[in-house]
C-alpha cells in the first residue's frame, strides 16, 4: 500500500469516526500556512535572482528600479542594466519558476496514477526521451523531415514533446508486459532511460562543434533563457497545471483502488491515460528548452504528502508552491556555490533528490511491492 493510498484512506477514516472535519482543517490550515510562507519564500528568491548573475552583483533597489523602468520599452531604449535585469534575469527566473511548478505536478500526476511515490518524469524517462530528440535538433539540425525551419525555437520543443511521448508510451507498453506492478513501472522507466541515455551519448560523440551547447542542455540550464523561451514553457504550464488540477477528487479515487473507483463511476482506464498523457506532455514542455532535470517531480510530492497526506486537493496546491521555491533556489544555489563559474542546475536538483529516492527505495520500498 503507498503513501498516498494510505493518506487517502486515514482521510476517509477520520471522517467516519466523526473527526473528519477536524482532521480536513488541520490539514487545510498547514497547507495555507506552507503556501503564504512558500510564497513569501519565492518573492525574496525571485527578487535575488534578479539581483545575482554572472555579470555582477546588484542591490534589490537598483534591480527592481531597473526592472520597473524596463517596462513598455523597446530593446533599444533600454539602458544595459535594464536589458541585464529584464531581458536576461527576469525570463530566467520566470523559466525557473514554471519549470519548477510544472515537474512538480507531472511528477504528482504520476505518482497518483500508478500509486508509487517512486516515479516521477526521470524515473519514467519521459526527460530522457525528450532530451534524446531536443539533442538531435540542438546537433544535427534535424528538421522533422523539412516540416520545420532549422532557426525555428519551436522546432526544439517539437522535438522535445514527441521523444517524451515516444518515451512515455514505450514505458507503458513494456510496463504492461510485465504485469502493470507499481515496481514494473519504475523498472519499465528506468530501462526506457537507459536506452535514451546510450543513445544520447552516441549523439554527442558524433555532435562535433555543437558538443558544448549539447552538454550544456543535457546538464539542465537556465542560461540560455529568453523571453521568448521562458513564454513558451510558462504558458503550456499554466494550461497543463490547471487541467490536471481539474482531476484531483478523481486522482484520490484511483489511490482507493481501480475497482472502488469503477464502483463510483469513473472511467479508470481511459483517466489513466489522460492524466498520463497530460503529465508527459507537460514534463516535455518543461524539458524543452532548460534540459533534463531530474528528481523534482519525486522530492515535492512526497514532501507534499508528508506534510498534508495523500489528498490531491493539498497535494497540488502545495506543490505548485514548494516545486516553484526549489528550482528557483537550484538556479540560484547553481550560479552562487562557485564565483565566477555556473553548475548545471539538473546538478543541484539531483545532489537533492537522489538521497530522497534512496530513503523511498531502500527504507519504505517494502511498502510498494504489488
Amino acid at each position: 500500500m503507498s503513501d498516498d493510498k494510505g493518506g487517502v484512506k486515514a482521510s476517509f477514516r477520520h471522517l467516519l469516526d466523526g473527526n473528519g472535519d477536524t482532521y480536513i482543517q488541520r490539514k487545510k490550515h498547514r497547507m495555507k500556512f506552507v503556501i503564504c510562507f512558500g510564497s513569501l519564500l519565492a518573492i525574496l528568491i525571485f527578487v535575488m535572482m534578479l539581483c545575482i548573475g554572472p555579470t555582477g552583483i546588484i542591490d534589490p533597489i537598483t534591480a527592481l528600479s531597473n526592472l520597473f523602468s524596463a517596462i513598455g520599452k523597446d530593446g533599444s531604449e533600454m539602458t544595459p542594466e535594464e536589458i541585464m535585469v529584464f531581458s536576461s534575469r527576469m525570463p530566467r527566473a520566470v523559466a525557473a519558476m514554471a519549470v519548477g511548478i510544472g515537474l512538480s505536478i507531472a511528477g504528482a500526476a504520476y505518482q497518483a496514477v500508478i500509486r508509487n511515490p517512486l516515479v516521477d518524469p526521470y524515473i519514467m524517462g519521459v526527460s530522457s526521451g525528450a532530451g534524446t530528440l531536443a539533442i538531435a535538433v540542438i546537433a544535427f539540425d534535424f528538421t522533422f523531415f523539412g516540416l520545420m525551419s532549422s532557426n525555428s525555437i519551436y522546432l526544439i520543443a517539437v522535438g522535445a514533446i514527441v521523444g517524451g511521448l515516444i518515451a512515455f508510451f514505450l514505458t507503458m507498453a513494456l510496463a504492461n508486459r510485465a504485469g502493470s506492478t507499481t515496481n514494473a513501472y519504475v523498472l519499465s522507466g528506468v530501462v526506457i532511460g537507459l536506452v535514451f541515455g546510450a543513445v544520447q551519448t552516441i549523439m554527442i560523440v558524433f555532435s562535433g562543434n555543437q558538443v558544448s551547447d549539447v552538454l550544456l542542455w543535457l546538464f539542465g540550464s537556465f542560461a540560455n533563457i529568453t523571453w521568448e523561451k521562458a513564454t513558451f514553457i510558462l504558458v503550456p504550464v499554466i494550461v497543463m497545471t490547471f487541467l490536471i488540477m481539474r482531476y484531483a477528487k478523481e486522482m484520490n479515487l484511483i489511490l482507493l483502488g481501480e475497482n472502488q473507483a469503477r464502483q463510483m463511476g469513473l472511467n479508470v482506464k481511459r483517466f489513466n491515460a489522460l492524466i498520463l498523457t497530460m503529465a508527459s506532455i507537460l514534463t516535455a514542455f518543461c524539458v524543452a528548452f532548460c534540459g533534463i532535470i531530474g528528481f523534482v517531480g519525486l522530492v515535492i510530492p512526497h514532501l507534499c504528502r508528508m506534510l498534508f497526506g495523500g489528498d490531491h486537493r493539498l497535494v497540488l496546491p502545495g506543490s505548485i508552491t514548494l516545486g516553484c521555491v526549489l528550482m528557483m533556489a537550484a538556479d540560484l544555489a547553481a550560479r552562487m556555490i562557485v564565483p565566477g563559474t555556473e553548475l548545471p542546475v539538473g546538478a543541484i536538483t539531483t545532489l537533492i533528490g537522489v538521497p530522497v529516492f534512496a530513503y523511498l527505495l531502500f527504507i519504505r520500498g517494502k511498502m510498494y511491492n504489488g
